[in-house]
């Protein structure tokens, strides 16, 4: 529960708990003082009264002795004649006067003494008030008896003074033990007070000194340690690390500053991982983004090469197919002039040879008229191309072909789907991709195409359960003449022309496959609008592309 309390509620409550311990403190303290002031008082009475009733003793001793000494002499008097007889005898009147007036005195006083403590309201701790005012009332009684004996005119000696005299001194003599038995009485049960109030401050010194290790073990748990463990966490933070959370166990202040604490670590460790994501994402696209600088600057350069050697070799091919075209015609020109039937065989071979030599040429000049048009991309208009269509129109075409009729097309489109692009081009580039995926599956193999919308771009993808690729295939795909078709066939050029097509167009062209057996994903995005780049390019395609040409 107290772990629940504020730091402000724990600070009253200990404040609040010394304070009761001061002020038991200092109460027991002054009760102490008190006590001892009434037993340092009381005990200085009963001194008094202890010197007052030995002096009235005393006092009735010497009345006793005198008037003994006093009785004997007048006996001897009565039967021998004495000289100092008389004499004698006075003094011993003198003896009893004297000791009367000093045992009236002693006992005013002590009376007095009496009247003054009664008048304090302080208890006795010694005798019962009333028992030693009955016993001085009747010390007083037979005093002003034995006065009124010895002052007597008719005072002879057989009053009963001697009886008188010794009641009195057993009386003082009673009353000197019952103030002695007191004072033994008060002696035991001082001793029996001190050991209850030993028992008493121990108690309380116990419970005082309980309460102060209890204050203290509750200030270090509930108040030190847990800024110590805040510190220490605050310090193990900020040395960076922000995967240390701090738990105070509390539900204070101390505990909502941790909160934040651990909140603050938990936003930099976001913050770190959203900045080593975005890092990751960087250093990734400046990968693939310089990967496609190079293959673009090997394009380029590919590029003039081809434009020169398709311009060199278009020359030598042309002579070659000229020369044929006019051997043939001779070869036929000389078979219409009945020749025998060896010479027929002949002139057929001939005319077979020549046609393959014609055949081949023309397929260099194809060759070499695509190196041109590969040279000469980027000279072209864009406008808004629905994709959509192309690709219905584009794979209605496909599947009419003889060696893809027994193949499985199927196209996922969505509608709405416009890209900023040159629309021929764009068929060019998903006619190879749709030719491609189509010749690396089998007969009971299938391809997927699909037109839809992809991190804000136009996508098209061409999906296939065919052959596959490996990682050395996806590297160096988009090469020119590039090619890992196993009956010879093809350039290798018609990957390289598309990726050159599609970076023309500000797009991506990106290949995927788990491996060999598992198909392909070849994954075009153009973008929706045309940006300021394609425009100033729509602009200076022919200035860019004009070297090529010279070339």
């Amino acid at each position: 529960m107290l772990r629940n309390w504020t730091i402000q509620k724990k600070l009253v409550a200990g404040i609040t708990l010394l304070s009761l311990i001061f002020a038991f403190t200092a109460v027991s303290g002054i009760t102490g003082l008190r006590r001892y002031r009434s037993l340092a008082i009381e005990v200085e009475q009963r001194a008094d009264e202890i010197l007052f009733a030995h002096d009235l003793n005393r006092c009735a001793e010497i009345l006793r002795q005198s008037q003994s000494r006093m009785s004997r002499l007048e006996n001897n008097i009565g039967m021998i004649e004495s000289v100092f007889s008389p004499s004698e005898v006075d003094v011993e009147r003198v003896a009893i006067e004297n000791a009367l007036v000093e045992m009236r005195l002693k006992l005013e006083r002590y009376q007095q003494h009496i009247q003054e403590v009664a008048q304090s309201n302080q208890s006795s701790l010694l005798v019962d008030r009333d028992l030693q005012r009955d016993s001085l009332t009747e010390i007083s009684a037979i005093v002003h008896l034995v006065d009124q004996y010895w002052h007597s005119p008719t005072y002879h000696r057989d009053l009963p003074l001697g009886d008188t005299l010794n009641k009195l001194v057993e009386t003082t003599h009673d009353h000197f033990d019952l103030i002695h038995r007191g004072m033994a009485e008060f002696r035991e049960d001082a001793h029996q007070k001190y050991v209850g109030w030993m028992w008493s401050w121990s108690a309380y010194t116990s419970l005082a000194l309980g309460a102060v290790i209890l204050l203290s073990w509750s200030f270090r748990t509930l108040v030190v340690k847990p800024f110590q463990t805040l510190l220490s966490g605050s310090r193990l933070v900020a040395g960076g690390q922000f995967g240390h959370r701090i738990d105070l166990g509390t539900n204070d202040e101390l505990s909502e500053l941790a909160e934040a604490m651990n909140a603050m670590s938990q936003r930099f460790m976001d913050a770190y991982a959203k900045e080593r994501n975005l890092n990751r994402e960087l250093e990734k696209k400046v990968r693939d983004r310089t990967r496609e600088l190079i293959k673009n600057e090997q394009l380029a350069s590919v590029g003039f090469l081809a434009a020169g050697v398709a311009h060199e070799i278009n020359n030598p091919l042309a002579a070659i197919a000229f020369s044929a075209e006019e051997l043939g015609d001779n070869v036929e020109d000389l078979s219409s002039l009945s020749p025998t039937p060896i010479e027929q065989e002949i002139y057929n071979n001939l005319h077979k040879n020549l046609r393959r030599i014609q055949d081949q040429a023309f397929r260099c000049k194809d060759i070499t008229d695509r190196l041109l048009d590969f040279s000469r991309l980027g000279d072209s208009r864009r406008s808004e191309t629905d994709l959509k269509t192309l690709v219905d129109e584009l794979v209605a075409m496909v599947v009419k072909v003889g060696k893809f009729q027994c193949k499985t097309v199927r196209t996922h489109c969505e509608d709405d789907v416009f890209a900023h692009c040159n629309r021929q081009e764009i068929q060019q580039v998903v006619l190879n991709l749709v030719t491609n995926a189509m010749e690396s599956v089998d007969t009971e193999g299938a391809v997927d195409v699909y037109v839809t919308h992809q991190d804000g771009c136009a996508a098209v993808i061409v999906q296939d359960n065919g052959c596959g690729m490996d990682q050395e295939v996806k590297e160096h795909l988009f090469e020119p003449f590039y090619t890992r078709r196993q009956d010879g066939t093809g350039t290798g050029l018609g990957l390289s022309i598309s990726y050159r097509i599609v970076s023309q167009h500000h797009g991506s062209l990106i290949a995927e496959s788990d491996g060999v057996g598992k198909g392909s994903r070849l994954v075009l995005l153009l973008p929706t609008e045309a940006s300021s780049a394609s425009l100033s390019e729509n602009h200076e395609s022919h200035w860019n592309h004009e070297p090529q040409k010279v070339a």
